[in-house]
């Protein structure tokens, strides 16, 4: 486990002179309401390391907090890429959730990856299982989501909604 922070800051040393930081919204919408993590959770901390910026700054609590459907739809409206999709494998699923979701930036510009690249036969979800413990691979998936040309690998848990 020590080597795990070197690679974490050796890869956010990459992100640090990068001068465009895209936007980045999180979630579709449970229960009628869309669940928006704080700038304080480790999510956007991952994000902001990455070189993105995240879309949402109204709440800097220590929690994830609700927010209306309107607010989220003008959110999607906007940001430069959408992430962790609920179980959407393609963006055809992704629409088929919600209609209003076609009219997402990131689905017109084919820029929305989930994090369920590596499912178990019965629908398991290794990221909720491993990524945990391993924000340095999660750091490197999302810097070669936002900025490809800073790492070669291939996403370890992401998979890119096309």
């Amino acid at each position: 486990f020590r080597e795990i922070p070197k690679r974490y800051h050796a890869l956010k040393a990459l992100t640090d002179s990068i001068s465009q930081h895209p936007t980045v919204m999180f979630n579709t919408p449970w229960n009628d309401s869309w669940v928006m993590p704080s700038t304080q959770s480790y999510m956007a901390q991952l994000v902001a390391d990455a070189g993105a910026e995240y879309i949402y700054k109204e709440n800097n609590s220590n929690s994830s907090t609700p927010i209306g459907l309107e607010t989220a739809y003008g959110l999607i409206q906007k940001a430069d890429y959408w992430i962790n999709v609920g179980s959407a494998t393609t963006l055809d699923e992704l629409k088929a959730v919600n209609p209003k979701f076609a009219d997402a930036k990131a689905v017109n510009e084919k820029t929305v990856y989930n994090n369920n690249l590596r499912l178990t036969p019965t629908g398991g979800n290794d990221y909720w299982e491993s990524a945990v413990v391993r924000p340095d691979v999660v750091l490197r998936d999302l810097i070669h989501i936002f900025h490809p040309e800073l790492v070669s690998d291939s996403p370890y848990y992401y998979r890119h909604l096309e």
